[in-house]
């Protein structure tokens, strides 16, 4: 007990030493945790697309509204109908015509294409704008249940059997990824064939699309059109100047191995051999021609008209003629306004260079802004008038300024002669002919405006294969409707002086003696042997191959008959602005034409395609197109009808699924020529015709394609004349044309309810 006490004492000072230490010892204070770092504000529809980082750029305002809009669906019936698509395309169909009313007002993004610098971002970036986030939440999980029907991945790899003698089962592998990524930022859903990060797509330091200049300048132009493009075309031009750049280096590091091998040859003492050529031909030798007997004339060469090859040069240097300006960007914008499909094209260069109207036809190089007067002189039914002010001494500077010499290589085993050639102006071989001064003499007296007149019946555009055979009516307008050339003038009386000898000059020689005038109250009109006419007519020189066409133009003019009288031209031609640099003009002549056709009975289409042809072309309608210049740069914009636009989808959904019928007739028309071909090529040799018999034992064609056609085929032989026609094995079934062709080689025949075709009969395009 004596103890306890102390012990007691010694344990509190032991505990008051303790605590008063550590009131002592400085406190280390608490960490405190670190603030979260504020996190990047999602992208929005304006900021997700960084600048230079796709070449194309696709904005569509109102997908809802586009998906439902009769224009589209009116586009897609013949698709469906016809074309017989697949059905993950019905299927996406389908769904976009359920979810329409999700998506009514929201803005779809479609940026592909990836520059250079971007190879890692995926092929295509898609993405769709909603009000808020929880629609973007639901929107997504909607897409992302659909997608894997229509994407679906790719098929695992088998899995191989258990090895029972092995004690451990074989590895799982992890199901495919999907062909596929779906993306959620805030009121955005990003859709992309791969995974990709923002890090990836918007790198430190780049810039928003929305901030380049030029994609600005477009966008604000294009801001209430349904569908706005963007093309960066100063992307593409500084990726194959890296392309360029790729190419000389690889060919200087070819070059140094070549140089490199060289000199170690030289090293090892070894000497290159020069290689003489072939049988010691030296370059002036003269090779025999093995075709011509020894003593045998020979056509000597024929030397071609300097002239001819100076127009010839002058041609080619309107593709050619000079370096290409084209814009920094070309921005499209596309709207349904009325009847027609409007596109437009805006040429955009913000930084003060220069764009040529027609990138790819340099030398068109544009003259003031103008009111056409063209549509004042062309008859009311032309059926293609373009027009152009174009600024003549400018063109012709260009053309005629000095180029680089030109190489030529002339080679002799290891030896090469090189020889520069001067540049020599295309007009200087005219000009000689001609005994004036193009610049000085004849471009003062005429004006910016140049238009052509060209018939448009017989051709052809993407989806419609043929157009109806002429009618003999047709046949004698053909000459008053060929081609004219409208050129406005400043002078005419000076001109009218420097016709004749521009014409004597060109190479018609004799021309004042074979001139025949006709006149026409005050016009003139200048005929040279039917074969070249020309007119004054208002402020225009009108000029033609067709002397014919010369006079329906003056008489039309005369007449007060032209396409600015037209009521149909003025109306379809309203919106076009005023003055403008070009004009085109394509009348329902066309949709006409393409009508008769889809109404004879021997066009090889379906009834379905030919039902919608004719639901089509009811109301014909022009084209008109329109150039002009609104300060940004040079805007192109053409106005194509719509029901125009459905027969070509009609036309090329029929092509892509025609019906066996169909297949039949077209195989047993391929057919027909193939055996009248046979004919002409026994003929000339056995100098008569052959039976069929005859034609498959001299294997001239196999006899088994006859089998394959549901076509019965008889031929009749008479000496050098022959009779071929084809009639369906089972009318209705396996086709429903009969076919005629005889040495005249003009297939003819229709729908004759099984019967023969005979050589009266109409013609079959």
């Amino acid at each position: 007990m004596k103890y306890k006490y102390p012990a007691v004492v010694v344990l509190l000072i032991l505990v008051t030493l303790t605590a008063t230490a550590q009131q002592k010892r400085p406190t280390t204070p608490k960490p405190q945790p670190k603030a979260p770092a504020a996190q990047a504000p999602a992208p929005t529809f304006d900021t997700l697309v960084p600048a230079e980082s796709y070449v194309i750029y696709g904005e569509v305002r109102g997908a809802g509204q586009l998906i439902r809009s009769s224009a589209i669906n009116d586009l897609l019936e013949p698709v469906l109908k016809l074309a017989n698509p697949p059905k993950e395309f019905r299927a996406v169909v389908r769904w976009l015509n359920t979810h329409a009313e999700e998506v009514m007002t929201s803005r779809l993004l479609v940026a592909t294409w990836p520059s250079n610098r971007s190879r890692d971002l995926p092929e295509a970036l898609i993405a769709i704008e909603f009000a808020s986030a929880e629609e973007a939440t639901r929107f997504s999980v909607s897409l992302n249940a659909f997608l894997p029907k229509v994407l679906p991945a790719p098929l695992a790899e088998p899995s191989p059997s258990p090895d029972k003698s092995l004690n451990f089962l074989p590895e799982k592998k992890e199901p495919p990824a999907p062909n596929f990524h779906l993306q959620r930022f805030g009121s955005l859903v990003v859709l992309s064939p791969k995974p990709w990060t923002m890090k990836q797509l918007k790198p430190a330091g780049s810039k928003l699309l929305a901030e380049d200049i030029n994609f600005r300048a477009a966008h604000n132009r294009f801001s209430s059109e349904v569908v706005f493009v963007y093309l960066d075309t100063k992307v593409i031009e500084r990726q194959e100047e890296e392309t360029r750049k790729q190419f000389a280096q690889q060919d200087i590091e070819e070059q140094k191995l070549i140089e490199q091998a060289q000199a170690e040859r030289k090293q090892r003492g070894e000497e290159e051999k020069e290689e003489e050529p072939a049988d010691n031909l030296t370059v002036t030798e003269q090779v025999v021609n093995p075709m011509v007997a020894p003593g045998e004339a020979k056509d000597e060469p024929t030397t071609p008209d300097p002239v001819s090859i100076a127009l010839s040069g002058l041609g080619s240097l309107l593709f050619d003629g000079g370096p290409t300006h084209w814009p920094d960007g070309v921005a499209f914008a596309l709207s349904f306004e009325g009847d027609s499909f409007d596109l437009r094209a805006l040429l955009v260069n913000q930084n003060g260079g220069k764009a040529d109207a027609i990138p790819f036809i340099p030398m068109l190089i544009t003259g003031p802004p103008i009111a056409s007067d063209a549509p004042n002189i062309l008859p009311a039914d032309t059926e293609l008038m373009a027009s152009m002010s174009l600024d003549l001494p400018q063109i012709y500077t260009t053309m005629a300024k000095p180029r680089p010499k030109t190489q030529t290589y002339t080679s002799k085993g290891n030896n090469v002669d090189v020889k520069q050639v001067e540049f020599e102006s295309p007009f200087a071989e005219i000009e000689k002919k001609l005994k004036i001064n193009i610049k000085d003499d004849l471009l003062p007296l005429l004006g910016p405006e140049v238009a052509i007149r060209l018939p448009m019946k017989n051709m052809g555009i993407i989806g419609l294969p043929g157009v109806a055979a002429p009618t003999a009516e047709e046949k004698e307008q053909q000459t008053k409707n060929g081609p004219v050339l409208a050129i406005a003038i400043k002078d005419k009386e000076a001109l009218r002086t420097l016709m004749p000898k521009i014409i004597e000059g060109l190479g018609f020689k004799g021309a004042s003696a074979l001139a025949q005038t006709e006149r026409r109250e005050d016009t003139e009109i200048v005929s040279y042997a039917n074969m070249f006419s020309y007119a004054f007519v208002g402020n225009f020189l009108v000029v033609s191959g067709e002397p014919a066409a010369t006079r329906y133009v003056v008489d039309s003019y005369l007449k007060h008959e032209t396409l600015s009288a037209d009521g149909q031209f003025r109306n379809s031609t309203r919106w076009q602005p005023k003055p403008q640099q070009g004009q085109l003009y394509i009348s329902p002549s066309l949709m006409e034409g393409y009508k008769v056709w889809a109404e004879q009975p021997s066009t090889t289409v379906s009834e379905q395609t030919r039902a919608f042809l004719m639901k089509a072309s009811v109301v014909a309608q022009p084209i008109t197109y329109s150039l002009s210049n609104e300060g940004l740069g040079p805007l192109h914009e053409i106005h194509i009808p719509k029901n125009l636009v459905l027969m070509a989808v009609a036309g090329i959904s029929g092509e892509t699924n025609p019906p066996p019928t169909v297949q039949n007739e077209r195989t047993a028309i391929g057919l027909m020529y193939t055996i009248a071909q046979a004919e002409i090529a026994y003929k000339k040799t056995n100098g008569t015709c052959a039976t069929l018999e005859q034609l498959t034992a001299a294997n001239m064609f196999p006899k088994e394609m006859m089998e394959k056609t549901g076509y019965k085929f008889e031929l009749t032989v008479s000496g050098d004349k022959f009779e071929l026609s084809a009639v369906p094995l089972e009318y209705g079934k396996s086709g429903n044309l009969s076919l005629f062709i005889d040495q005249t080689f003009t297939l003819r025949g229709g729908d004759r309810n099984g019967a023969a075709a005979t050589a009266s009969d109409p013609p079959i395009n």
